[in-house]
């Protein structure tokens, strides 16, 4: 296997060279012409007519063009020359003839010639610029990321301070080679209560569990014929190896250079029918299958946030080979799984069955038939979110499904700054338990306090058969699936950062609409495995896919997989490689495939146990929260005992609890047995005080100190282009994305927060950068330009325009949250008010209507319509307000006008961005003569694009001034191929 030298490349390479050589002899031919030009027309001293005549021929020649006499009204920037050179041409035959014609115009002619000599030569001047800039570029990334590893002694590490690497690599070290002690019979025997395996020898399972038990029984028939599958011939050809090649391609397992010679099998049908028959081979000697004897290079790598990764270096075959088995597996789980249990409702439970139906008859008696309506609902839209966005995330639907891997976008570390919550104080417990007494009192059967209507008017379309007569009703799903509205789970996010930013949205509106209630109140519970994959064990990963009913022979692989050989980089060549005993390769798609089938376990435990709310988890990253403290605490339980019998552990510097009362001024205990630390997310931690994120300035203080320092990595040094990707990368990227995206439950104060944090980062980050006499990152690269090319007078649009208009293309984090700074829908008291206020309008109406003697004659369509409360004061009093918003998540209730559902949908939604107005005069013409060109096809110039719009309009107005049009250079001048393979490099961060 080639393990250096791309051909697509080296290609490219080729191609770059000619561009910038062939950019050198038209830079140098035009400015002889333009001189020549210029001294001709110097030469005609006063006469005007001469001049504008010499000159006009001049610029004609410059610009190679022949011929004006046909040309029409210019519609570019060549054209534009044309028209000019024909009209300038009739205008001065005029002025040779007509007195009229002032020396003004004739003055305004000449000056117009010569500023299309200028802007050309400026054109030329930057594109040279960006030619310096790519080569500096290329020469600063050879070498850096490499290809395939070489194992030299002392290439491990550099004169630098590496405490934290070394660190990082004892504890890796000490972990993987040494197997967890897992208590086989007693997970074999916690798996066989979990899922209804029948107990003592009988025959049947429970009668309550059998549903499960059938399911399970359904789930290995679907793993035996699946494996059956598997043994069918030719499973590798074109077709299967592009979809396994894309995947690795969107992955972080690769190097680099792997990468660019991946692209070239991808593109050759020859090389892929030979790769194709090497690993059929493989596959049908699949019992045989090795790592091979002379280990696996493990190379240990920095991260964005701080932390070191340990990377596996296979050859590409390997990986291609390992990568199909693992998007085979994955869809296979995910489908059965997902059609097995989470699709079954007497399997995965529902939280509405904890609705009584003695409830269910109140609610009938007090409000009418037809009234309450199963769907659509809060919790209807939450279960939709659950199952289409977390249920098993990290496995793939289908093979050609992709989990994006945006480099930088990666959860920050704030291991080092949780240790100020581990004191935090438990209150009373007196409180707890008087808010449990206030619970009790509820004329309800174990339901979770706060379950209730739905969707706001433009969700009113209710079909007849949603409505709500009886127990039963609620535990059905009818139609329910079928049933579109607007529901914001149909956006499925593809990365786990887009899961953790719609899991923020989803907690903080849950959390915004419990501070609606009166008597409101939200426990939550937040926690991560500690090292998930360096630390699973094997021994867990195989007994529950063996109770799954995988077979021997697919375990055996799947234990050869997880016993890998490895000999880390920098280990001495007579080094033998170790036998991994813990733990599973990172960036492998059949890592994900064992921790998600492992983790399902849990989802499911914690499901039965809690009696249908949902863990939500983004891998091994878990978030739990309910209005029922008490539920709170046996899903934590839960937890703890999955992590027992699993030998694994969480990790308590990531886990925290947190109760919130909807009055400010109650503060209720917490039970001894929920972990104690903060509830953070990214750079945001909550405040338990006003359940509200803030942003961890002394978290960000950190990052501002790191980022400082890569930015002043050797690389990026060397190359403007490298230090702008850096810079994209960290602020753009990992600072905005750890802010946590905005939308409309975090309100306005978290986009200042925001903004205020970028403002600071960039005025501490270069406050300590060269003499301090910057402030800016525009600043800091103008200043280099001047110092290293003496460029003088840069325009700030040659920084921020796209790489393809001959810009640097650096990214503003500020201008995506000034487009939606102003939208009202910002304002959560606003969004909530509304809602507070119908609430108490639509009981007020519907208690009129009760005491009206209106709804007596609305029960005849009731199941039972003759069914009356015991008390006799509750016949004649309408119900009490608690009672009557009680089930507000959990059902529709058509006697709002403003629904809870509809608010739900509000604040999890994205506030809409308001651009800038487009500046029709100076900016709006050049922006017409961009449409059509053929390499700006991926830049949206219209509306839609709102960033790339307010960078037009803001920076426009100069560049059009001083280059004759947006394109600061013109296009195929510069070497975009080259440039697109370098922008698709992931950063390599300084140690």
């Amino acid at each position: 296997m080639a393990t250096s030298g791309s051909v697509f490349s080296e290609t490219l390479n080729e191609i770059t060279i000619t561009k910038l050589q062939e950019l050198s002899k038209r830079r140098a031919a035009f400015e002889e012409a333009k001189a020549a030009a210029l001294r001709s027309a110097q030469d005609q001293g006063t006469d005007a007519i001469q001049r504008l005549t010499i000159l006009n021929q001049g610029v004609k020649k410059c610009f190679a063009i022949k011929d004006t006499k046909h040309v029409g009204l210019g519609t570019n920037i060549a054209s534009q020359i044309e028209t000019d050179l024909h009209n300038i041409e009739r205008f001065v035959a005029q002025a040779r003839n007509d007195p009229s014609v002032s020396h003004a115009a004739q003055a305004e002619w000449e000056q117009r010639l010569r500023r299309h000599l200028d802007n050309q030569s400026l054109k030329y001047d930057y594109a040279s610029l960006c030619a310096q800039l790519v080569n500096e570029w290329l020469s600063g990334d050879s070498g850096d990321d490499g290809g395939d590893v070489e194992m030299q002694e002392g290439d491990d590490f550099e004169q630098v301070d590496k405490s934290a690497k070394i660190r990082s690599r004892i504890q890796w070290e000490t972990s993987v080679f040494e197997p967890a002690k897992v208590n086989v019979p007693r997970l074999e025997k916690y798996l066989e209560n979990l899922f209804g395996v029948p107990a003592n020898g009988k025959s049947k399972p429970e009668p309550e569990r059998q549903s499960v038990f059938k399911a399970l029984g359904k789930l290995r028939s679907d793993v035996e014929e699946h494996e059956r599958s598997l043994l069918l011939s030719g499973q590798f050809n074109n077709k299967t190896l592009g979809w396994a090649i894309q995947g690795l391609l969107s992955s972080s397992l690769l190097s680099n250079e792997k990468r660019e010679v991946l692209k070239d099998f991808a593109g050759n049908p020859m090389i892929l029918k030979e790769v194709a028959d090497v690993l059929n081979m493989r596959m049908a000697a699949l019992e045989s299958w090795s790592w091979g004897s002379g280990g696996v290079a493990m190379e240990q790598k920095r991260m964005i946030n701080g932390a070191y990764n340990m990377h596996m270096h296979e050859d590409l075959l390997q990986a291609i080979f390992l990568q199909y088995i693992g998007v085979k597996w994955s869809t296979f789980f995910k489908g059965s799984l997902k059609h097995r249990f989470f699709a079954k409702t007497n399997v995965w439970k529902k939280s509405r069955s904890r609705i009584s139906q003695n409830s269910i008859r109140r609610l009938g008696y007090y409000l009418g038939a037809g009234e309450v309506h199963k769907w659509p609902s809060v919790q209807t839209s939450r279960r939709r979110i659950y199952r289409k966005g977390y249920t098993l995330s990290q496995l793939l639907a289908h093979p050609e499904d992709e989990r994006e891997d945006i480099d930088g976008e990666e959860e920050v570390e704030y291991v080092q700054f949780a240790s100020d919550s581990q004191d935090r104080k438990r209150a009373a417990p007196r409180k707890q338990l008087a808010s449990k007494a206030a619970r009790k009192s509820a004329p309800s059967m174990g339901e979770i306090p706060g379950m209730g209507r739905g969707g706001a008017k433009r969700h009113r379309r209710v079909l007849p058969d949603s409505s709500l007569h009886s127990l039963e009703d609620q535990n059905s799903d009818s139609n329910e699936s079928e049933y579109e509205y607007n529901d914001h789970a149909d956006e499925i996010p593809k990365s786990r950062m887009q899961l953790r930013q719609k899991l923020l949205h989803l907690f903080s509106s849950d959390l915004t609409l419990v501070k609606t209630r009166s008597d409101g109140e939200l426990t939550a519970v937040h926690s991560t495995f500690e090292d998930w994959n360096p630390r699973l064990p094997h021994q867990t990963v195989l007994t529950i896919l063996k109770f799954f009913g995988v077979s021997d022979t697919w375990l055996a692989f799947f234990t050869r997989f997880l016993e890998a050989p490895l000999k880390l980089v920098g280990d001495n060549d007579n080094t033998e490689p170790r036998i991994r005993r813990r733990g599973a390769p990172e960036s492998h798609v059949l890592s994900d495939v064992f921790g998600e089938v492992t983790l399902f376990c849990l989802d499911f435990a914690v499901n039965q146990v809690t009696c249908g709310q949902h863990l939500w988890r983004v891998f091994d990253d878990m978030w739990f929260w309910s209005q029922d403290h008490s539920v709170a605490v046996q899903a934590w339980k839960t937890i703890q005992d999955f992590a027992l019998v699993t030998s694994t552990t969480t990790n308590p510097a990531k886990t925290g609890t947190v109760r919130i009362s909807s009055n400010p001024d109650t503060t209720l205990g917490i039970d001894k047995s929920l972990p104690e630390g903060q509830i953070r997310w990214g750079f945001l931690k909550l405040s338990p005080q006003t359940g509200r994120f803030e942003i961890d300035n002394n978290l960000v203080d950190h990052h501002i100190d790191e980022l400082r320092t890569q930015l002043q990595s050797a690389k990026n040094i060397k190359s403007i282009f490298s230090f702008i990707q850096t810079w994209n990368t960290y602020v753009s990227t990992f600072f905005t994305s750890n802010f946590g995206k905005p939308a409309n439950c975090l309100g306005r104060e978290h986009v200042d927060q925001m903004l205020a944090a970028h403002g600071r980062i960039q005025r501490e980050v270069f406050a300590k950068m060269g003499d301090g006499s910057v402030s800016s990152v525009v600043d800091h690269i103008k200043e280099i330009l001047g110092r290293r090319f003496g460029i003088k007078d840069v325009p700030d649009g040659f920084l921020f325009f796209p790489v393809e208009m001959g810009g640097l293309e650096l990214k503003s984090p500020f201008i995506p949250l000034l487009l939606l700074h102003h939208n009202e829908d910002l304002s959560v008291e606003a969004l909530t008010k509304q809602f507070e206020e119908d609430q108490w309008a639509a009981y007020e109406r519907m208690k009129a209507r009760f005491l009206a003697g209106v709804i007596a004659n609305e029960r005849e369509d009731l199941d039972e319509p003759n069914w009356e409360p015991e008390d006799p004061q509750d016949r004649v009093n309408f119900m009490s307000f608690d009672e009557f918003t009680r089930y507000r998540d959990e059902l529709n209730f058509r006697a709002f006008e403003v629904e809870i559902h509809g608010t739900f949908e509000d604040l999890m939604g994205s506030p809409v961005q308001r651009g800038v107005g487009v500046d029709a005069v100076r900016v709006g013409p050049a922006v017409e003569k961009l449409k059509g060109q053929p390499d700006l096809q991926s830049i949206s110039w219209q509306r839609t694009d709102l960033y790339w719009s307010w960078i037009t309009m803001m920076y426009g107005p100069e560049v059009v001034e001083r280059f004759g049009g947006l394109n600061i250079v013109d296009p195929g001048l510069l070497p975009m191929g080259m440039v697109s393979l370098l922008r698709e490099r992931k950063v390599t961060w300084q140690e």
